[in-house]
């Protein structure tokens, strides 16, 4: 959607019909004269192979010269994606012992940490990533750092066993950035990525952090991990199935997105979309300066065009 700053300067555009009509007027007199000239064969002789239809290219690049030099004038705003300068990830991982089920290739975890690995790989270099992981309890396995390096054997360190307590793994995640970015998380533009099959049994209730996310404008994005099963899953046992509901609802709470991963490859896109999506950022931007950029190049082209076809300017 684009709008306009200074909307007035389109009644400009009114223009254009007339010049159009000029142009036509003019073309129609040319023809005029050439019928004057009775002795038609001659006038071939003498003038030689006409310019066709290449004749109009260069008024009409200039008529679109003008149309984007006067829409630019109107300073035109358009919502598009610009690279963020600065950004906060927290990726939080369950480490339960269903994580450990072999329903992923080759299980849960390592599906989970193979995909996390592509993850900090696409990020940009200014983007600050940390990890926590939780079962019986929940630990910063890496603060908020600019060194993914070190993020990346952090991860290597995750293995699965114990209970699920997906509200201290958020809470932990969210100290974490308040940390940082002060009482308000929105100075800095935070994102958690929470990777669990969803079977919370302990701890603190998930839905009152992901309550605490929303109201520090901190995004939450759910991955569920794991076959899906019609049965409750049985936390302890491996191999229990996905809890979605649970999930998709931590992701509603905090403004966020669900994602399903039913395979490795799967989850490694899923990870790579959400890399893209932390790294960009959609704002309303004002475009003048490039309809400024793109109407002097077009009306350069006519000119040239004009000049090495006609020897004259349109």
């Amino acid at each position: 959607m684009i709008t306009f700053q200074w909307p007035l300067c389109l009644i400009a555009l009114a223009l254009l019909p007339l010049l159009a009509w000029l142009y036509l007027a003019a073309q129609k007199r040319r023809r005029s004269y050439a019928v004057r000239f009775t002795n038609l064969s001659l006038l071939e002789r003498v003038a030689g192979k006409g310019p066709g239809m290449r004749r109009h290219i260069p008024p009409l690049l200039f008529a679109f010269a003008l149309i984007t030099l006067i829409v630019g004038m109107a300073r035109p705003v358009a919502v598009i994606a610009v690279p963020l300068d600065r950004a906060s990830v927290m990726l939080v991982f369950d480490v339960s012992g269903s994580m450990s089920s072999q329903d992923m290739a080759p299980s849960r975890i390592m599906a989970a940490r193979q995909a996390a690995h592509l993850f900090v790989s696409a990020l940009p270099a200014n983007v600050q990533v940390g990890v926590v992981s939780f079962n019986n309890v929940a630990l910063v396995r890496a603060p908020l750092t600019g060194d993914h390096e070190m993020v990346q054997r952090s991860i290597d360190t995750l293995l699965p066993g114990g209970g699920t307590a997906i509200g201290d793994g958020l809470n932990v995640a969210l100290d974490q950035l308040q940390q940082q970015h002060g009482n308000n998380g929105a100075t800095i533009p935070a994102t958690i990525v929470l990777l669990s099959d969803g079977a919370n049994n302990m701890g603190s209730d998930p839905m009152l952090a992901a309550l605490r996310a929303r109201q520090a404008h901190v995004k939450v994005n759910t991955v569920g991990v794991g076959l899906r099963s019609t049965s409750p899953p049985n936390e302890g046992r491996p191999g229990s199935g996905l809890d979605e509901d649970a999930l998709k609802a931590i992701a509603n709470q905090a403004n966020g997105h669900y994602f399903y991963a039913g395979a490795s490859r799967t989850l490694q896109q899923i990870y790579s979309d959400l890399s893209s999506q932390i790294s960009w950022v959609t704002q309303p931007t004002e475009i003048s300066a490039l309809l400024s950029a793109l109407g002097i190049l077009l009306f350069l082209t006519a000119g040239c065009l004009s000049l090495r076809w006609f020897q004259r300017f349109p």
